[in-house]
């Protein structure tokens, strides 16, 4: 593939991913995308076949896949295989040794533990905010995306982060749905801060903040939330020290 189509195509998976992101599959159209990338239409089919090839080359790029090996034009794949792309990325990115070491058989994590897990969703989120926001995008319409989302992405994280709440707290048994809940509330918190915040209009930016104060009050408000989850008001727990 020559220079210059490389960077061309390029230009087109930005504008997929960008156009994909705001107006969602179903709404985003050839001419939104052609418009985002500066090219016509009729450049666009030179690339690729239709808007699911479009999809598909938007996800290639924000799970960061070469780009210039592709056969063009590019014909889209089954869903299932683009779903399995996401989740082959989802296994690269993912590493929260402090959630693992928690969750390990005869672990006794503390309030620390749990704000360092806080601290390294942040981390993750804040890489991977581009993908997140497409993938999100896309699970209000298309199933399979919405499932990987829903148990991959979301789930396990609640489930195991209620989990390490009750072991922190010296209760036994399975969390209940409020303390899964309380788990969602807290990865929402850290989700909203490390990546939703910057998509927000500068007048509702807190003068001030940096980016090492951000991810600190998203830790220590992720493992309060939790921690206050699991407690259920026991007075024997007001003394679980968080990191400062």
């Amino acid at each position: 593939m020559r220079k210059k189509s490389e960077k061309r195509l390029e230009q087109i998976a930005e504008g997929a991913v960008d156009c994909f992101t705001e107006l969602g599959f179903r709404r985003a159209q050839m001419a939104d995308i052609a418009k985002a990338a500066g090219v016509s239409v009729g450049t666009l089919y030179l690339y690729v076949t239709g808007k699911e090839a479009l999809l598909h080359l938007a996800i290639l790029r924000v799970c960061e896949r070469p780009l210039d090996t592709l056969t063009l034009p590019l014909r889209a794949p089954s869903m299932q295989e683009t779903v399995k792309l996401v989740a082959a990325r989802r296994a690269e990115v993912v590493r929260l040794p402090s959630l693992v070491a928690a969750l390990g058989k005869g672990a006794k994590p503390g309030a620390a533990d749990l704000q360092a897990i806080g601290g390294e969703f942040y981390d993750l989120l804040h890489e991977v905010r581009r993908a997140v926001w497409l993938m999100n995008r896309l699970a209000q319409e298309i199933p399979e995306i919405d499932a990987l989302q829903a148990a991959a992405m979301r789930g396990d994280f609640r489930d195991d982060l209620a989990a390490v709440a009750l072991k922190i707290v010296g209760r036994r048994g399975k969390p209940g749905p409020d303390l899964k809940l309380a788990a969602r509330i807290a990865l929402e918190a850290v989700s909203w801060t490390a990546m939703h915040r910057m998509r927000e209009t500068p007048a509702n930016a807190i003068e001030g903040l940096t980016e090492k104060m951000a991810r600190e009050t998203a830790a220590h408000s992720f493992a309060s939330t939790l921690i206050s989850a699991a407690t259920e008001g026991r007075a024997d727990m007001r003394d679980l020290q968080f990191s400062s």
